[in-house]
């Protein structure tokens, strides 16, 4: 990607006063953050054309050059400018990838192509409800959805003396008699063994917890293990399932446990990478905005943004984002309450102190960290303060 001429710092002297005046701002950034490094940073100001880009693209551009992978992400969903830095390319962008990548339809394929984790996490992020089966060699297992939360796991091929039943019967919980009495309600009436079991008095909900959670827990890691083999989706309806039930197991929880917090996701990063375009600028990159849609806010206040931060900040060091003005739309505190912090561009003379400061109140609403106010523009030969600065520059740079 080109820089266009005059607005990145690297078209600028190293000592010039533009490249120090965003060296600075750098600094004081990390002075906000100096107990623990920042991983995103929300641009925006109050109105149009105060300066949101330029500083998107010169703080990006300054913290690439210490060393740092950076991600600038074009969030302004409505009038983009960040993306115009970049020439014509086959990148989906933004949109694309909340809209399009994510909402990928998954009824059947090879599990060689696209993860179980993929899967999951398409079937979360789409609110499917319905049952995903799994299968490799002889092991087949079920995940069972229901608008987009994993409620029940089927591992169908287990062993014998590893299904639940059994287990509890070699716990002495309950006996095998009792075990093969519910099992045959089980069968008549397709409810969970469980919930037969806490039904028929056999068993209390808090001796049945840890065994069905270690159970399930089971099932889902060998789920994730599959590196081949086929899987198939098949749509249900909500009403499919019975509300009655025994569920003491967080789902959401336990697939943390067993990714340890790392999900492999061959197919939405291969997708998530292919969206982000590389600039000229070592270590410095661009995510476009994409084709902008009708419903900018309940985009990126979706489950599906949140996801895509999260995988991104996996990958690079720092997310800068760039986004809409705050008073014209909600969409930037959206965002804000996301981000490690926000900084709000003001350019001098430009709007009233009153709209600046309800710009302020909005993002404190939000709870948004706003560690700073940049003021953009500042005609440094007003009050005496250009002769102090050039007097100071000079001297420390050793300029004439």
């Amino acid at each position: 990607m080109d820089f266009p001429s005059g607005l990145f710092l690297a078209n600028y002297p190293i000592n010039s006063r533009f490249a120090e005046a965003y060296r600075n701002l750098r600094t004081n950034i990390d002075f906000s953050f100096i107990e623990k490094d920042f991983q995103s940073l929300l641009i925006t100001s109050a109105g149009e054309r105060e300066g949101k880009t330029l500083t998107v693209a010169n703080l990006a551009y300054t913290i690439s050059r210490t060393g740092k992978s950076v991600l600038m992400i074009d969030a302004d969903l409505r009038k983009p400018k960040l993306s115009r830095l970049d020439p014509p390319h086959e990148s989906p962008g933004l949109t694309g990838l909340l809209l399009q990548t994510f909402n990928t339809d998954v009824p059947d394929g090879d599990l060689g192509q696209i993860g179980t984790s993929d899967l999951f996490r398409l079937l979360s992020l789409q609110k499917k409800t319905g049952i995903l089966t799994l299968s490799e060699r002889k092991e087949e297992v079920a995940l069972v959805f229901l608008q987009g939360d994993l409620i029940d796991v089927d591992w169908r091929s287990r062993p014998e003396e590893r299904k639940l039943a059994a287990v509890l019967v070699k716990n002495n919980q309950i006996t095998s008699e009792q075990a093969k009495s519910a099992m045959i309600r089980q069968k008549d009436s397709g409810q969970k063994l469980g919930f037969i079991l806490i039904n028929m008095g056999l068993i209390r909900e808090e001796e049945l917890s840890g065994p069905l959670t270690i159970h399930m827990m089971e099932g889902l890691r060998m789920a994730l293990q599959f590196k081949s083999g086929r899987f198939s989706f098949k749509a249900l309806s909500a009403s499919d399932f019975d509300g009655a039930s025994f569920d003491p197991v967080d789902f959401n929880r336990l697939y943390a446990q067993v990714t340890i917090g790392e999900e492999e996701l061959p197919y939405l990063r291969k997708e998530i990478a292919s969206a982000i375009v590389e600039t000229e600028a070592s270590g410095l990159f661009l995510l476009p905005c994409g084709n902008l849609p009708p419903n900018p806010s309940e985009i990126l206040a979706s489950e599906r943004m949140s996801f895509l931060l999260t995988n991104l900040k996996k990958r690079f060091d720092a997310l800068i984002i760039d986004s809409p003005p705050l008073l014209p739309a909600s969409d930037s505190l959206v965002l804000a309450s996301r981000a490690d912090g926000v900084i709000l561009i003001v350019k001098a003379g430009f709007l009233n102190r009153k709209l600046v400061m309800r710009a302020v109140q909005q993002l404190n609403s939000a709870q948004a960290n706003l560690i700073g106010v940049a003021l953009n523009e500042v005609d440094m030969k007003r009050g005496g303060y250009y002769k102090y600065y050039h007097k100071y520059y000079s001297e420390y740079h050793g300029e004439n």
